[in-house]
């Protein structure tokens, strides 16, 4: 549990040199660069947030965008139901973990009240969960009365989740009263696209731009869609918008171009569609439904199954819950057996985890 203090922890010049790899010098000026004023010290929140890569000097521009606790509250008071609200959570979660120890600025500023006190309490906590991960206090609004529940709110109506939530909820969620599954909370390994927020018909024009990219430079492109995007192109049109754009594509090198200048004219980070999911697909997923097709840009989702066989492994209960149970009903599946036949053939001898398990037994 971390302490609560009510002044800033500050570092000398010095420590700052020691944290980025540099000489004291080369620290003051980086300070100087960066605004961060020195109050008898500077302020380690700030100097945590420069992000800094060997051949490259980030810590002079900023980052991509990732969404700020305030922008997180704002979009959240402004959304009709639980799952919409929770998908912006999981989207700052994510921007949280790209952002790395540049997190902690992320929530220092306190966000406004949404009108949910269950939701007041979920940004609370996730602001304390990202100082205690860096070994620092939590911002003083986090404490605040508005900030904690009087009774329990568990996010996943599930009883596998709901178990796991009990043994795995950390504890500035739990000592709200707010049971969600770490795993939940865990970064996938996929790169955050904290905006925009692509409902279908976004996709498509984002699409048809990139497809003039790929028409001026004469190369033909192919995009596999894996993840939200392919679940609202393909299979649910009722599915709530999805903020990031997962694929597989090629070839690479113009596509990464195109890909970069359709952003840089929308004001998107370069990271709009990306392939990073590569890592979570099977070696052969099949070609799905073709969702988009232009001379020079064919986009098609991964099939049913292989999403059923990824999310069934990646069992986070509220993030892949109802997805899972709409592609169970889908591929008319009526037993976990056929998961599990499923999940063997677009992965085999991959150990299932029994977390995996229970959620899919819950869904039957």
């Amino acid at each position: 549990m971390c302490a609560y203090v009510g002044v800033v922890e500050l570092w000398s010049s010095a420590r700052a040199a020691e944290h980025w790899g540099v000489t004291p010098a080369r620290a003051r000026a980086l300070l100087s660069e960066r605004r961060i004023p020195r109050i008898s010290g500077y302020p380690t929140r700030d100097i945590l947030a420069v992000r800094r890569r060997q051949g490259a000097r980030s810590d002079l521009t900023p980052s991509a965008p990732s969404l700020t606790l305030p922008e997180a509250a704002a979009a959240i008071a402004g959304l009709p139901n639980d799952p919409t609200r929770l998908r912006v959570f999981f989207e700052f979660c994510r921007g949280a973990d790209e952002a790395g120890r540049g997190a902690v600025a992320l929530s220092s500023a306190e966000p406004p009240l949404t009108g949910d006190p269950r939701f007041d309490a979920l940004l609370a906590a996730s602001a304390e969960y990202l100082a205690c991960r860096y070994g620092l206090p939590g911002p003083l609004w986090t404490v605040t009365l508005d900030r904690f529940l009087p009774h329990s709110w568990w996010v996943t109506p599930l009883p596998s989740g709901r178990r796991h939530a009990m043994l795995w909820a950390p504890a500035p969620f739990r000592r709200r009263g707010i049971y969600l599954d770490r795993h939940d909370l865990t970064h996938d390994g996929i790169r955050v696209v904290p905006e925009p927020l692509f409902d279908a018909s976004e996709l498509h024009r984002a699409f048809a731009a990139l497809a003039l990219k790929l028409q001026r430079r004469n190369i033909v492109g192919q995009v596999h869609v894996v993840g939200g995007a392919a679940m609202l192109l393909a299979y649910n049109p009722d599915r709530l918008a999805t903020r990031d754009i997962d694929a597989l594509f090629g070839p690479d090198g113009p596509l990464i171009a195109a890909i970069h200048e359709v952003a840089a004219e929308n004001n998107w980070p370069a990271s709009w569609l990306n392939n990073q999911a590569a890592v979570y697909v099977a070696r052969s997923p099949g070609e799905g439904i073709r969702v988009f097709d232009h001379p020079y840009l064919q986009v098609a989702a991964t099939p049913a199954d292989h999403l059923l066989a990824m999310k069934a492994l990646a069992a986070r209960a509220v993030r892949d819950g109802d997805d899972l149970r709409f592609l169970i009903d889908h591929l008319a599946i009526r037993s976990a057996a056929q998961v599990w036949a499923i999940v063997e053939r677009f992965f085999p001898g991959c150990d299932v985890p029994q977390r995996s398990r229970d959620l899919v037994d819950d869904l039957f």
